[in-house]
């Protein structure tokens, strides 16, 4: 088993963590109150009544009484302005000064969510890489077999990528605001939420020990790649004693699942030939029982135990009839199974522990992955977009990965 991949594990990126309870909104101050006007307005009444006494004497004092009452009014005027200039000041800054604050406060709490976010993608993409970088880094050797019971992504596989929640918890206001909040500071709480509490894209997994039966329903060439996709994230960073890989196909399909003999995930410990181990691909279930792990039929039935069974046992089944009657796995499931049914199999099976994979076909011109539902049990379908891997890919990673079976 390789080393280096635990080596690596040393610069993990850690996911992060916490919350930010947000503060709520400034409120706006109320106007002015009708009193406070009125005695503002009463020198101005004062000024008027001297201006027009001073015009009423105008005809008695000639030219200079008039004079004088036209600089009267032109002072009313003017203070009346001044008057109204300062009091929209005043209110201004009763506005500004609270908005300004909080805005800034704002900006501070949206660069945390954004290096949290950018923290989060790195780890999540250094757990879950996409199927492209797995040929590589099985070269290199660097996160190979890594996981091992106890860690966070420990039966963990990528099926795609999903919109999934900031890990650093936004809590918005305890109170909603209110009608008298600042609208200004209201609305940019609601874009930082809405922008940031949901990140875009970030790596979907799906838990094998938690999942008897997962099923796939679409188009077959989408179906398949999205099956290879799953099965190669896993054995990337699973040992074979940790995770074993079984292939139960059609006759017409067994080609599709060929590269699978590199893996050493797929070797049998039960059966070998000339060559070696068998693998655990077959066309029929009888032939398949005797390729598979030999404790298999002593496992107790699906969820009636929570520790990890090694090796788990994910089996893809693609286009065969995978009887019910417990020659390989039961109805209900087998602890440390998990079915990968992809379509063309049976449609009467009853109802069973699992999660249902629905491609519709549209893809996606930047990457072409197609937009899937992921249905569990009576929770509401969760929007996705599946990961795709060619044969060329998954051979290219099980060619890999032989040498460090046979060391």
């Amino acid at each position: 088993m390789s080393t280096t991949g635990r080596d690596a594990r040393l610069d993990v990126p850690p996911l992060p963590t916490g919350r930010i309870v947000l503060e709520p909104p400034p409120e706006l101050q109320p106007r002015e109150a009708a009193g406070g006007a009125l005695m503002n307005a009463l020198p101005m009444l004062g000024s008027l009544g001297s201006v027009a006494l001073v015009a009423s004497m105008g005809r008695a004092g000639g030219g200079r009484a008039l004079l004088a009452g036209g600089l009267f009014l032109l002072s009313t005027i003017g203070f009346v302005l001044v008057q109204v200039d300062r009091q929209r000041r005043q209110r201004r800054q009763q506005v500004h000064q609270p908005r300004t604050g909080y805005l800034t406060y704002l900006a501070g709490v949206r660069r945390a969510a954004r290096a949290a976010a950018a923290q989060q993608r790195r780890a999540l993409t250094w757990h879950h890489p996409d199927p492209e970088a797995l040929p590589a880094l099985a070269a290199e050797r660097s996160r190979v077999w890594a996981r091992q019971p106890g860690d966070p992504a420990f039966l963990r596989v990528r099926y795609g990528v999903a919109d999934q929640p900031l890990a650093l918890e936004l809590v918005p206001p305890a109170d909603d605001p209110s009608g008298s909040a600042d609208p200004v500071a209201a609305a940019a709480l609601r874009r930082l939420l809405g922008v940031h509490r949901l990140q875009p894209d970030l790596p979907a997994t799906l838990d094998l020990h938690a999942v008897g039966r997962v099923e796939l329903h679409g188009p077959d060439e989408q179906a398949r790649s999205l099956a290879r996709a799953m099965v190669c994230a896993g054995v990337a960073g699973h040992g074979p004693e940790q995770l074993a890989v079984g292939v139960l196909a059609a006759e017409t399909r067994l080609a599709h699942w060929d590269w699978v003999k590199w893996l050493p995930h797929a070797w049998s410990g039960r059966r070998s030939d000339s060559v070696g181990p068998m693998r655990m691909v077959a066309t029929t279930p009888a032939d398949l029982a005797t390729l598979l792990p030999a404790d298999l039929g002593d496992r107790p039935r699906f969820g009636s135990d929570d520790r990890p069974a090694a090796p788990h046992l994910l089996l893809v089944v693609d286009g065969a009839d995978l009887p019910m009657d417990g020659a390989v796995v039961p109805a209900d499931g087998l602890h440390g199974v998990t079915v990968l049914e992809l379509p063309g199999g049976r449609d009467d099976h009853p109802e069973r522990p699992g999660l249902r994979i629905e491609i519709d076909g549209t893809t996606h011109d930047a990457d072409d992955r197609p937009t899937v539902l992921v249905h569990q049990g009576r929770e509401d379908p969760t929007p996705a977009r599946a990961d795709q891997c060619p044969v060329a890919t998954a051979e290219a990673l099980a060619r890999r990965l032989t040498p460090l079976g046979a060391a």
